[in-house]
C-alpha cells in the first residue's frame, strides 16, 4: 500500500472548470451513437482570444502508480508554435484510454462518494496567471463528434482546470464534473450539514488537511467547507485560505530516524532540519515526527547498533552463558523468525533468550531515541508546538501485535515488521501527543479485511495509550473515510477511551488525491458536524478533564505478542475479553508485565489474564496480589509459557492446577472479520452455575490439585476451575470464551450487524462483578460503550451505541462527587434528573450522589453534568 506523505504532493496544480456556449454544441450529445467504448476528449478554448494555445495534460488516479503520465495537446505544441490551436477552434482528439496505458480505472471504493474516478488536469499555456479562460470539453467514445457522451464547460480566472473521466463514459456520464462543479457541490453539502453556521471547539483539535492545492478561488471555497464543518487545525493551506479562514497550521512530517545505532548527538543534528519547518502559533499545535512508526531499521550488522545492544545487555547483568556465548561482546542479535529457527536448532534456550532480549532492546532503544528527538526539538522549537507521531494499526491487527508475528508474514505490511512498544511510548511520554489510527475500512478503503472485530478497536488502541500513561498523555485519533454512522461510532469509541483530539484523514479533495480522502463522501459531512458540535459543547469539561479511574485490569503481555505460541488466537481472545467488559460499561486498564512488576496491581480489584506467555516475575507479582485478596480470571492457557517462550509453572498454583497441561489448538482464521462464522465449534462448555456455550480456539486438559471443578466439556472433562488462594480467588476456563462471544455475535463481513450474546458476556464479566469493581455507569442496555471525564468544571459522559439500534429510552445512573444543577445531552437538550445518596462503596471512592436520568440515544452522544 502506498505511503502517505503530506509533503510529497506534486507541483501545484491550479485546477478548475470551464464554461461556454452550451447551446451551440449540445447537438453533438443528442447524436451520440453506439461506437466502440473508447475514451477520447477534445478542447475548445474560447478565451483568451488573442493568441493560439496548447494545454499540458496530467491526471490523478486512485490506484498505483497514482498519477497519469504527462502529455501536451496538440502533441509537440509546447515547442512548435505552428501546432498550437487558434481560439474558438477544437483541439485534435486525445485518446485518453491509450494514453493511460490501462490505468484509467472505473469508480473506486476507497472512500465512497461521487469523485472516485480519474481526474484529468489541464494547464493552459498562458503568460497571465489571472487571465480569464472560457473552455469547452467534449468527452466521446471515439474520435468523432457523433459519439460525444458528455459536454463540460466553464469560465474561470487562471490557467488550470480539471475534469473527471471514466473508462465507462456512457454509464458514468452524469457523474463527470469539472473542478468548479465539484467544489460547488462540496460547499453546498457543508452549508446543508452545518446549517451555514460554524460551531467548533477552541482547544481540542479537529484536524484534516488538503492534499494538492487548486487555483485560488477554488482553494478559498474549499477552505469554507472545512470552516463550516468545524475544523480548527488544517494542513497544506494556502494564503488565500488563511486570509479568510484562520485555521491553525500544523507542522512536520519530518520522517525522523530513531534506529538503534543513533547517538544522542545524531538525534540533535537530525532535529535541526525539522526545526526549520516548525511554525509557532498562539495555541498548541502539532508537529508530526513520522507516519506509522515501527522498530526499524533492525540492528543488523551496524557496529554502533551492535555496540549499543551489547552494552544494554551488560547494564542488565545478563549472564553470557544464558545466551550461549563466553562474552556478551560475542552476542549476535536475532531479529526474524527465520533467524530464530536456525539458532534454535543449535541451542533452543539460548536462542529464545537472545530473541527476547533483542526485541526488548529494540523496543527500548527506539522509544529512548524518539524521546531524545522530542527533547532536542523542544530546546529550539517555537512556542506552542507539540511533537507527535502516529503508530500503525494495520500491521498491528494484521498479525504483529506488539511483536513481529511468527507463523506467517504480516498480512498488511508483508514480512515480519517489529512494532514499537506502544505502552512504553505512552509511559515514557516519548512525544507530547501520541497518534493512533483507524484503517477499519469495512465498506471503504481496504474493506472488511482491515476491520477485524469492528470500530471499537480504535477505542482499544486509545485504551492502550491511556493505560500506559495512566491517562496523562494526550491522544489524537486519526479516522479514515467513513459515512456518518461509522465516523461517529469510531470517534465516540476513541473518545470513550481517552482520545480527545481527532484527525479526519483526509479531506482531499478526492480529485486531487490518491487515497484516504472523504471530501466527496456526503455522510462524512454530517458525521464531522455532529462530532465538532459535541466536542465544542463539552470541551470546557473534556479538555481539562481526566478519564475516570477503574479497578478492572487486563494483562497485556508483550511476551505473548512476541512468541505467539497459538498464532493469532491470543490477540483475538484478549481483545474480545476487553470488549465483553466494555459492553457492560466497565473501563479496562491494560497492564503490561512491566506495569505488574512495578506494583500497579495494587490499584485494581480484578485482573483478567488471557495471554499464554507471561514472565516469571509477573507471575510472582500476580501471586502476591491474589494472596492479598485480588480476584483473578484466566482463559485458554494463561501463563503456561514464560517470557522466553518456554513452558513454565506460571500461575498453576494460583489456579489450583498442575502445570504442563496438554493443549489442543483449533485450526482456523481468527484474524479475519467474520472468519469464525463458518468454523465449527471446537467443543461445548457447561458451567454448573449458568447456561452452556460453545468452546472455540483452545481445549486445554488441566488437572486440578485443589481447584474445584465447576464446569465441563461435552465429554465430562473438567473445563472450568475455581480456587481460593490466600485471601483471593481465581477462576479459569480451559478454552477461549471471548472468541466464543464473537462467534455467536455472527459478524457480517461488510456491515455493522453483529449482535453480542448475553451468555458469554455474563460468564466473562462475572469475576469483575464479584470483585465489586464498579462500572463507569449503570445502563439499562448493554453494548453501549461509555467513557467519563471528570474536571473541576463538571463531568462528561460519552456514549457510543454499538448495539446499532436506536434506544428510545436509555436509563442511566452515574456516581458524582457532588450533585449537579444541570444535566445536558449535547445531541438533544437539557435533561430531567434525580439524585440519590451514593452507596457506602461509592462514598469510599469519593462520590456523594448518584444521578439518575434517561436519554434517547442514536449513534453517540455526550452528556454533561455541571
Amino acid at each position: 500500500m502506498p505511503a502517505r506523505n503530506c509533503l510529497g504532493v506534486p507541483e501545484r496544480l491550479v485546477q478548475t472548470a470551464c464554461s461556454l456556449l452550451f447551446c451551440v454544441l449540445i447537438s453533438s450529445l443528442t447524436t451520440a451513437t453506439d461506437a466502440a467504448d473508447g475514451v477520447h476528449f477534445r478542447i475548445m478554448l474560447m478565451e483568451p482570444a488573442d493568441q493560439p494555445w496548447f494545454v499540458r495534460i496530467g491526471g490523478y488516479i486512485h490506484n498505483d502508480p497514482w498519477y497519469l503520465k504527462n502529455a501536451v495537446l496538440p502533441a509537440d505544441a509546447d515547442t512548435d508554435v505552428a501546432k498550437r490551436v487558434a481560439p474558438g477552434q477544437f483541439s485534435p482528439w486525445f485518446d485518453l484510454l491509450t494514453h493511460s496505458g490501462g490505468k484509467l480505472h472505473p469508480r473506486q471504493e476507497r472512500a465512497g462518494g461521487l469523485a472516485e474516478l480519474p481526474n484529468i488536469t489541464l494547464k493552459f499555456d498562458s503568460s497571465a496567471a489571472k487571465v480569464k479562460h472560457r473552455v469547452v470539453i467534449e468527452l466521446a467514445t471515439a474520435a468523432d463528434p457523433a459519439t460525444v457522451v458528455k459536454l463540460l464547460e466553464e469560465t474561470f480566472e487562471g490557467d488550470s482546470t480539471s475534469f473527471l473521466a471514466s473508462p465507462n463514459l456512457k454509464q458514468d456520464a452524469d457523474s463527470l464534473e469539472t473542478a468548479g462543479e465539484m467544489t460547488d457541490r462540496r460547499l453546498a453539502w457543508a452549508r446543508e450539514a452545518s446549517g451555514g453556521k460554524r460551531i467548533a471547539p477552541e482547544k481540542l483539535w479537529v484536524q484534516t488537511q488538503f492534499w494538492s492545492p487548486q487555483r485560488a478561488e477554488l482553494n478559498e471555497r474549499e477552505a469554507e467547507v472545512l470552516w463550516l464543518l468545524g475544523f480548527n487545525v488544517v494542513g497544506n493551506t494556502t494564503p488565500e485560505m488563511l486570509t479568510k479562514f484562520p485555521f491553525t497550521q500544523p507542522s512536520g512530517h519530518h520522517c525522523v530516524e530513531f534506529g538503534p545505532g543513533l547517538s544522542r548527538l545524531n538525534c540533535d543534528q537530525q532535529i535541526d532540519l525539522a526545526l526549520k519547518s516548525a511554525k509557532g502559533a498562539d495555541r498548541p499545535t502539532p508537529f508530526g515526527f513520522s507516519d506509522e512508526v515501527a522498530c526499524r531499521p533492525p540492528i543488523g550488522t551496524d557496529e554502533s547498533a551492535l555496540k549499543n545492544f551489547r552494552q544494554w545487555l551488560k547494564q542488565r547483568n545478563i549472564a553470557p552463558d544464558e545466551l550461549g556465548v563466553a562474552s556478551l561482546d560475542e552476542v549476535q542479535p536475532i531479529e526474524s523468525p527465520a533467524a530464530l529457527a536456525k539458532r534454535q536448532s543449535e541451542n533452543k534456550e539460548a536462542a529464545n533468550r537472545t530473541f527476547t532480549w533483542t526485541t526488548r532492546f529494540r523496543h527500548e532503544s527506539a522509544n529512548e531515541r524518539i524521546k531524545w528527538l522530542t527533547e532536542s526539538f523542544h530546546r529550539g522549537a517555537p512556542p506552542n508546538v507539540l511533537t507527535s507521531t502516529l503508530v500503525a494499526d494495520h500491521p498491528y491487527f494484521g498479525g504483529s501485535g506488539l511483536g513481529m508475528g511468527m507463523a506467517t508474514e504480516n498480512s498488511t505490511w508483508g514480512g515480519f515488521p517489529l512494532s514499537l512498544d506502544w505502552f512504553g511510548m505512552a509511559r515514557d511520554r516519548v512525544v507530547d501527543v501520541i497518534g493512533i489510527e483507524d484503517w477499519l475500512g469495512l465498506e471503504y478503503m481496504y474493506g472488511p479485511a482491515f476491520t477485524w472485530e469492528g470500530f471499537q478497536l480504535i477505542g482499544f488502541q486509545a485504551a492502550m495509550m491511556r493505560s500506559g500513561s495512566r491517562g496523562l498523555i494526550p491522544i489524537i485519533s486519526w479516522i479514515t473515510p467513513s459515512d456518518e454512522k461509522n465516523l461517529r461510532l469510531k470517534s465516540a469509541s476513541a473518545l470513550c477511551q481517552g482520545a480527545k483530539h481527532f484527525f479526519y484523514w483526509t479531506y482531499g479533495p478526492t480529485a486531487t488525491s490518491t487515497e484516504n480522502y472523504w471530501s466527496d463522501l456526503r455522510g462524512a459531512y454530517d458525521g464531522v458536524v455532529h462530532m465538532t458540535r459535541q466536542l465544542a459543547g463539552a470541551e470546557h469539561i473534556i479538555e481539562p478533564g481526566q478519564p475516570r479511574k477503574t479497578r478492572v485490569a487486563l494483562l497485556y503481555s508483550l511476551s505473548s505478542d512476541l512468541w505467539q505460541p497459538f498464532g493469532y488466537l491470543h490477540m483475538a481472545e484478549r481483545r474480545l475479553t476487553y470488549l465483553s467488559l466494555i459492553h457492560d460499561q466497565y473501563l479496562v486498564d491494560m497492564l503490561t508485565e512491566h506495569d505488574v512488576e512495578s506494583g500497579r496491581l495494587a490499584e485494581y480489584d480484578v485482573l483478567y489474564v488471557t495471554d499464554p506467555c507471561v514472565s516469571a516475575a509477573t507471575c510472582n507479582a500476580v501471586r502476591a496480589w491474589v494472596t492479598e485478596g485480588g480476584l483473578l480470571f484466566g482463559s485458554g492457557a494463561p501463563a503456561t509459557f514464560n517470557e522466553f517462550g518456554l513452558p513454565h509453572d506460571g500461575l498453576a498454583d494460583v489456579f489450583g492446577l498442575k502445570p504442563g497441561p496438554d493443549i489442543k489448538v483449533q485450526e482456523g482464521r481468527f484474524d479475519v472479520r467474520g472468519g469464525l462464522n463458518e468454523m465449527p465449534w471446537f467443543d461445548e462448555v457447561q458451567p454448573l452455575d449458568g447456561p452452556a456455550f460453545g468452546a472455540m480456539g483452545l481445549r486445554v486438559a488441566f488437572e486440578a490439585t485443589d481447584a474445584k471443578n465447576i464446569g465441563a466439556f461435552k465429554d465430562g472433562t473438567p473445563a472450568i476451575f475455581e480456587h481460593h488462594y490466600g485471601n483471593g480467588h481465581a477462576r479459569l476456563i480451559a478454552t477461549c470464551p471471548g472468541v466464543s462471544y464473537a462467534k455467536d455475535a455472527r459478524f457480517s463481513p461488510k456491515a455493522l450487524a453483529e449482535k453480542w450474546p448475553l451468555t458469554q458476556r455474563e460468564f466473562i464479566n462475572r469475576q469483575a462483578k464479584l470483585s465489586g469493581a464498579p462500572p463507569l455507569a449503570k445502563l439499562s442496555h448493554p453494548v453501549v460503550e461509555v467513557g467519563i471525564f471528570d474536571s473541576p468544571q463538571g463531568t462528561a459522559l460519552i456514549l457510543a451505541n454499538f448495539s446499532y439500534d436506536p434506544i428510545t429510552m436509555l436509563e442511566i445512573e452515574v456516581p458524582l462527587r457532588q450533585a449537579p444543577t444541570k444535566v445536558t445531552s449535547i445531541e438533544t437538550q437539557e435533561l430531567t434528573f434525580t439524585t440519590v445518596k451514593a452507596s457506602e462503596s461509592q462514598i469510599a471512592a469519593g462520590y456523594s450522589v448518584v444521578v439518575k436520568f434517561a436519554v434517547s440515544l442514536g449513534w453517540n452522544d455526550i452528556v454533561t453534568f455541571e
